[in-house]
């Protein structure tokens, strides 16, 4: 069984993987066997009690003798930090509207690190300790924690933000209020965009899965998740949401090969 096999149920979805690949990726300074051993602990149910609150990760992972007692510590994002990280993230419309939605968009952190900040572990940040008697960092015990948390970011990503010292509804309330504020959004001159570069896919489209649904008639979800755009006034929205709509039942007409 190849290690994509034997790890590929800790981290179902990108952020999770990306979670799961920074510990894995740790193989390289130190020894192996420690990393499948915490494989082996998280697979067979060892690891229990896990707590995610801002700043630390904390869990039991049972043994065959004895329990021991791990913490994974993170720095938290100063208010400051928060601030311009909701900033950064509802100035991007995909951005909002995929966390509005529960997700992580794939390219989060590409916008973060403008703004010097990463949702994920940066080289020297994430810190483990643990009651047993190893010395070096990760132990398998706190590798077992490492692959568990993978697992449970992929049911819910905000615990990564949790980590960073935001839960999902703050963070979410603040998004809405910054895309609803009535500050004037920037805008880039149309003159400077590049409409070839606007509309590069980054893989093969033909490999995307689609699942489309015929349009119901209701305000197209990323709209409604968003609400009001700021700068837009009530008429303008309204033109929006009717654009919204008309691109779905043209959308849902070419899907029917009409």
């Amino acid at each position: 069984m190849s290690g994509e096999q034997r790890t590929e149920s800790f981290g179902a979805t990108w952020w999770g993987r990306r979670w799961r690949r920074a510990l894995e990726s740790l193989g390289a300074t130190y020894p192996n066997p420690r990393l499948p051993h915490g494989r082996s602990l998280a697979r067979t149910g060892a690891v229990q009690d896990l707590v995610v609150e801002p700043g630390r990760i904390q869990a039991q992972v049972h043994g065959p003798s004895k329990a021991h007692d791990v913490v994974l510590a993170l720095p938290v994002f100063s208010d400051a930090d928060w601030e311009t990280a909701v900033e950064a993230l509802a100035g991007r419309l995909r951005h909002a509207a995929a966390l509005l939605r529960g997700e992580l968009p794939e390219d989060v952190d590409d916008t973060l690190r403008e703004v010097d900040l990463s949702l994920f572990p940066r080289t020297g940040e994430l810190g483990s300790t643990c009651t047993c008697t190893r010395k070096i960092e990760p132990c398998a015990h706190a590798a077992a924690v490492h692959y568990v948390l993978a697992s449970a970011l992929d049911a819910d990503p905000f615990l990564l933000t949790r980590l960073r010292g935001r839960d999902r509804e703050p963070l979410l309330a603040a998004l809405r209020a910054v895309r609803s504020g009535s500050a004037e959004p920037e805008r880039p001159a149309i003159d400077r965009l590049d409409p070839e570069a606007l509309f590069t896919a980054r893989g093969d489209l033909a490999a995307i899965p689609v699942h489309p649904h015929q349009p119901d008639g209701r305000v197209p979800e990323a709209l409604r998740l968003l609400g009001e755009i700021r700068g837009i006034d009530r008429e303008s929205w309204q033109q929006l949401v009717s654009a919204g709509q008309h691109a779905r039942n043209r959308a849902w007409t070419l899907a029917e090969g009409s």
